[in-house]
C-alpha cells in the first residue's frame, strides 16, 4: 500500500515538471525533462542488470558488452566521441601483478645494517612503486588516518615529508559499537588505498603497514602466490595501470620488524595502540636513531577495460572551454560461485541515469553555454578504477572541470527522499541544487557525509572539483545476488535524474562558476 501511494505521488508530481520553471535566471528545457521517463529507466537497468551480463565484473567481457551498448546509445543523442582514438571509449588497463626479482628491506641502526626477509619479515604491498627508497627516516603515525568528520589526525603533529611512515591497518576503535569511526563498520579510512593516499598527501615516500600489536601472528599477511604453497585463485588483488611517478614504495611488515623500528625509542607497539583507541588522541612521534632502505618491484599483467564517454559541446565561444561531468559507475562485482550479483541498484541505476540525462540534452532547443562530459566508469567496485584514471589522465584540463555529478544506487528505498552527499563542497552547488528541486518535488537528505569517500566524485573533490553525490542509501541486497531489476522503483530514478539534469542546466549555463571547499 505504501509503495502504491508513492507512485501515485510521484505520478501526479510529474504533470507538474513540464509546466515552464526558472531558476536562477536560467529556464529548464521541459522538453529534456519530460524525455527521462521511467519506462526507458526500466528498460536500460533491465538490460544492464540482467542474468547475461553475469554481474558486470572489471574486466570481463559482459562489461564490454555493456560498455559497446551505453555508446551506442551516446551515438544516437548525437553526443561526441572524445576517447582513446577519437572513440566512445577510455581506455585502461586492469592488472594483476607478481614479485619481480628485487625486493629488499633493510634497516640501518646505531650499530649497523640488518637486512630482513621478504615473506617472514615483509612482504610488498600490491599498490606499491618499482622504486627504490635509500637510508630514509621513519615516523610513527598511528593508524595513518586524517578524518576531519571525527576530529582525528594522526599526522598533525609531525612531519613526514620525505620519509617513511609507520602504520597501523584499520582504524581506532574498530572492535568499539560506540565508536565515532561508524562502530564496528569499517569506514573508508581503513582502506589500504586511502592510507597510503594520505601518505602521499602529507609528502611521505613510503609507508610501512604494521598489523595489529594483539596478533599473534609474527609474520605478514601474504597474498603473492610464489611465496605459498598453494595459493588460491587471485590471490593478489586486481589493480589500475598507473605511473610510478604517481605511487610510493609501501610495504607490510610482520610484528617482529615493527616492534624492530620503535625498540630504542622507550615505546612498545600495544601501547601506543591502546591509547589511541582508549583515548581517541594521536601517538605520533618521530623514530630517532634509525632509517630505512626499501626497494619493491612488481611485474604487471594487464586486461585492458573503458570508460564510456560522450561529449555534448556548449555554444558559448569562451564558456565552452568549460565543462560539467555527469557520472555514474557501470560495472559490478560478477559472478560468485551459481549465484550472478546483478547490481541492478548498484549501479545499473545510475547508469541509466547518466543515458537518460545525455538524452535530455540532445532534446533540448536551446544548447548549453558550457560543455557537457557523460562518463560511465569502469573498476569502481576493484578501487574507482576508472575515475582515478580520467583524474590522471583527462580527456579535458581538469582546471576547466567546473563540477562533477555522480549518481550511484538511485532507485530504492520507497520514499520521496535522495541524499545529497558532497554539498559542503559547494554552497553554490548546494543552492543550485535545492532551487531545482522546486520543480521535482523530492526531499534532500544531508545526513550521509560519511560515505562521501565511497564512490567517483571523490577523485574529482581531491583534485579541487566541487561535486554532488546523489544516492538512495543502503539496502538489505547491497552486494547481494538479490540486487535485481524487478526491486528498482523506475518513478524514483526517473525523478532524480530529472533532479541532476535541472541542476547540470544551470550549472552550465550561469556566468560564474560554482565556488569550491576543501572539506578534508
Amino acid at each position: 500500500m505504501r509503495k502504491t501511494l508513492y507512485i501515485l505521488f510521484l505520478s501526479i508530481l510529474t504533470f507538474s515538471l513540464f509546466m515552464p520553471f526558472m531558476v536562477w535566471g536560467q529556464t529548464i528545457p521541459q522538453k529534456g525533462v519530460q524525455s527521462i521517463t521511467p519506462e526507458e529507466m526500466k528498460a536500460h537497468v533491465a538490460y544492464l542488470a540482467s542474468d547475461e551480463m553475469k554481474g558486470r565484473n572489471t574486466p570481463s567481457l559482459e562489461l564490454d558488452t555493456c560498455a559497446a551498448y551505453i555508446a551506442r546509445e551516446f551515438e544516437s543523442y548525437g553526443l561526441k566521441p572524445v576517447g582513446t582514438n577519437n572513440s566512445y571509449h577510455h581506455t585502461l588497463f586492469a592488472m594483476r601483478t607478481r614479485l619481480g626479482d628485487t625486493n629488499t628491506l633493510e634497516v640501518t641502526f646505531s650499530q649497523g645494517t640488518t637486512p630482513f626477509r621478504l615473506k617472514n619479515d615483509f612482504v610488498p604491498l600490491h599498490v606499491t612503486a618499482n622504486r627504490k627508497i635509500s637510508e630514509l627516516p621513519v615516523v610513527f603515525a598511528g593508524y595513518g588516518i586524517t578524518a576531519p568528520e571525527y576530529d582525528y589526525d594522526d599526522y598533525q603533529d609531525i612531519d613526514a615529508k620525505g620519509k617513511v611512515v609507520l602504520i597501523f591497518i584499520n582504524e581506532p576503535q574498530e572492535k568499539d559499537s560506540t565508536s565515532i569511526f561508524e562502530g564496528r563498520r569499517q569506514t573508508e579510512h581503513s582502506k589500504i588505498l586511502i592510507k597510503v593516499e594520505n601518505a602521499m598527501d602529507h609528502g611521505a615516500s613510503g609507508v610501512l603497514l604494521a598489523s595489529n600489536p594483539n596478533s599473534r601472528s609474527r609474520r605478514p599477511p601474504n597474498h603473492w602466490p610464489s611465496l605459498m604453497r598453494n595459493p588460491p585463485k587471485n590471490a593478489v588483488p586486481l589493480v589500475r595501470e598507473e605511473s610510478t611517478d604517481k605511487k610510493i614504495v609501501c610495504v607490510r611488515i610482520g610484528k617482529k620488524l615493527a616492534e624492530a623500528f620503535i625498540e630504542g625509542s622507550e615505546k612498545n607497539l600495544l601501547d601506543l595502540h591502546s591509547k589511541i583507541d582508549e583515548m581517541l588522541k594521536p601517538q605520533s612521534f618521530n623514530i630517532s636513531g634509525l632509517t630505512v632502505s626499501i626497494e619493491t618491484n612488481l611485474i604487471a599483467d594487464k586486461t585492458p577495460t573503458h570508460n564510456v564517454v560522450g561529449y555534448w559541446e556548449g555554444h558559448d565561444p569562451e564558456l565552452k572551454n568549460e565543462l560539467v561531468i555527469i557520472g555514474a559507475h557501470y560495472d559490478h562485482v560478477g559472478v560468485r560461485g551459481e549465484d550472478v550479483y546483478n547490481g541492478a541498484d548498484d549501479n545499473a541505476s545510475g547508469t541509466a541515469g547518466v543515458m537518460e540525462i545525455a538524452e535530455a540534452f540532445s532534446h533540448c532547443s536551446d544548447k548549453p553555454k558550457r560543455s557537457v562530459l557523460f562518463i560511465a566508469f569502469t573498476g569502481e567496485e576493484k578501487g574507482f578504477f576508472g575515475s582515478y584514471h580520467y583524474t590522471d589522465h583527462p580527456i579535458f584540463p581538469l582546471e576547466n572541470t567546473i563540477a562533477m555529478l555522480n549518481m550511484d544506487m538511485i532507485s530504492r528505498n520507497d520514499t520521496n527522499e535522495v541524499a545529497i552527499i558532497g554539498a559542503p563542497t559547494s554552497s553554490d552547488l548546494k543552492a543550485i541544487n535545492e532551487e531545482a528541486n522546486k520543480n521535482i518535488g523530492m526531499t534532500l537528505a544531508y545526513d550521509q557525509e560519511q560515505y562521501f569517500m565511497r564512490s567517483d566524485h571523490y577523485p574529482f573533490y581531491r583534485k579541487n572539483i566541487p561535486v554532488l553525490f546523489y544516492n538512495t542509501r543502503d539496502t538489505p541486497d547491497l552486494h547481494k545476488p538479490t540486487d535485481d531489476p524487478e526491486k528498482t522503483i523506475p518513478e524514483k530514478m526517473a525523478n532524480i535524474s530529472r533532479l541532476v539534469f535541472s541542476t547540470a542546466w544551470i550549472v552550465v549555463n550561469r556566468t560564474e562558476r560554482p565556488n569550491f571547499t576543501k572539506v578534508r
